[in-house]
């Protein structure tokens, strides 16, 4: 648990707490605090070929940045072509995260994709629905609940992909396309989430969403993880139209910060259409993948790729309360490369990094 605590000094209220918070006077508008959130996607490599830790080791290094006290990861931690699924410990993750940050102080959180299905701990480990954090809230949304729109899309590709199996005689893996953007309708799929308690498909999960969204007493700003996007480009994310409409509705009542990952490959194929989308705020445009194909909305949330750790980037939020009424009124979003790519827009967007937002609920 962190303490927070408040000392009146003359006429000058202070703040104090036992986490990594910011103190200062900001903007002439008295004493406000402050804290942040580490969100990335796609480390794809155990060891020491991976990103992860030394893109931490960076941003802690960084004499004006408040030190991330919730790190918010978007899933594909292994694989690649070679070896889609290889076997890996979640506790390696976590030896890399708390090698820069304090494990006492930390709240590490890791969403789900595809290529992790072979956890050597199971699906335990992964995070999924709501969780309280400092002043906001945090969602994961597991592979399968982007990925397929139905309950039963899901129950139709793990059947048939046990048919498959049995047909091989269990002798062999089935030809499963997955460098092409598995899932597709008629490949199968076998993920450890599609047991998940916050649901198989985008159906079932956007209904617990949209179900836990009534129950908040607050206007606290929530950010979502995702691994796979709501936007149409690969057509393997056919529960992007329902998420979209959930997160809108959501974002009647709540500042959304929606992040996702997944797309790398298309980047580093040189698809310039995926950099469009690294930042896009409400009053932009965005196309999104359905069952039935794609269409453009209007956003009224923010949208923004959590950068791609396989490539050196990953995202810092920071919080503020300016005026010290101990609710967050803007949020910095910072992103950053730890190899030297250029940083001074989000992707091709016109957004400047750092992206400040001001918090409207």
């Amino acid at each position: 648990m962190k303490c927070i605590g408040f000392a009146l000094v003359g006429s000058v209220l202070l703040f104090s707490s036992c986490s990594n918070y910011s103190v200062s006077a900001d903007d002439g508008n008295g004493v406000s605090y402050s804290t942040s959130l580490f969100v990335a996607t796609d480390r794809h490599e155990n060891g020491s070929g991976n990103n992860l830790a030394a893109s931490l080791q960076m941003i802690v290094n960084n004499f004006d940045v408040v030190v991330p006290t919730t790190v918010l990861l978007g899933g594909d931690y292994v694989g690649g072509r070679n070896n889609m699924t290889p076997a890996f410990s979640v506790s390696d993750i976590r030896a890399e995260v708390f090698r820069s940050l304090d494990s006492n102080e930390t709240d590490l959180l890791l969403t789900y994709g595809s290529h992790d299905n072979e956890a050597t701990e199971g699906y335990g480990p992964f995070f999924s629905g709501p969780k309280r954090e400092e002043g906001y809230y945090v969602y994961g949304i597991s592979f399968a609940q982007m990925a397929y729109a139905t309950d039963s899309a899901v129950r139709s590709e793990i059947d048939y992909l046990a048919e498959l199996r049995e047909a091989d005689s269990l002798q062999a893996e089935p030809a499963i396309d997955t460098t092409g953007g598995k899932p597709k309708l008629g490949r199968g799929y076998d993920g450890i989430d599609t047991l998940d308690a916050f649901g198989r498909s985008a159906e079932s999960a956007t209904a617990r969403f949209t179900a836990w969204v009534k129950t908040l007493d607050d206007h606290a700003p929530i950010v979502i993880m995702s691994h796979m996007p709501m936007h149409a480009n690969r057509e393997d994310n056919a529960g992007g139209k329902t998420w979209f409409k959930a997160v809108q509705e959501a974002a009647k009542s709540h500042d959304v910060i929606f992040f996702f990952g997944h797309n790398h490959t298309l980047d580093e194929n040189g698809d310039t259409t995926e950099a469009l989308r690294y930042m896009l705020v409400p009053g932009d445009s965005l196309e999104v993948q359905g069952e039935g194909g794609a269409k453009k909305y209007a956003l009224n949330f923010t949208y923004a790729n959590a950068g791609y750790l396989k490539m050196g980037w990953s995202t810092l939020l920071t919080f503020d309360d300016v005026d010290g009424d101990k609710r967050h009124d803007r949020v910095t979003l910072r992103r950053y490369n730890l190899l030297g790519a250029d940083d001074r827009y989000f992707g091709s967007t016109d957004k400047e990094n750092p992206y400040v937002i001001k918090l409207k609920k």
